[in-house]
């Protein structure tokens, strides 16, 4: 029984989210910054930067994924109504 409570808490520390600290939150802002860059330049739309709402402690890979199509299905909506407009 030991044994397998050891195996589970291996795995769960392993797929939970790396906590943030100043190196990777410094990592994260240049990776956002290039991809603004890179996007400005080809004429695309900036990405989101709000990656709070993307994972919240707790969801699936499922979940995560259903909220992101959402959330996509909403920017493409407003973008036809804006364009309609």
């Amino acid at each position: 029984m030991r044994v397998l409570e050891r195996r589970l808490r291996k795995l769960e520390q392993g797929m939970l989210p790396a906590a943030e600290n100043a190196e990777s939150r410094r990592v994260l802002d240049a990776v956002l910054d290039m991809q603004r860059r890179r996007a400005a330049s080809l004429g695309l739309p900036a990405p989101e930067e709000d990656l709070e709402s993307v994972y919240r402690p707790g969801m699936s890979i499922g979940d995560t994924i259903r909220a992101h199509l959402q959330r996509m299905r909403e920017r493409r909506a407003a973008e036809e109504d804006g364009a309609r407009q």
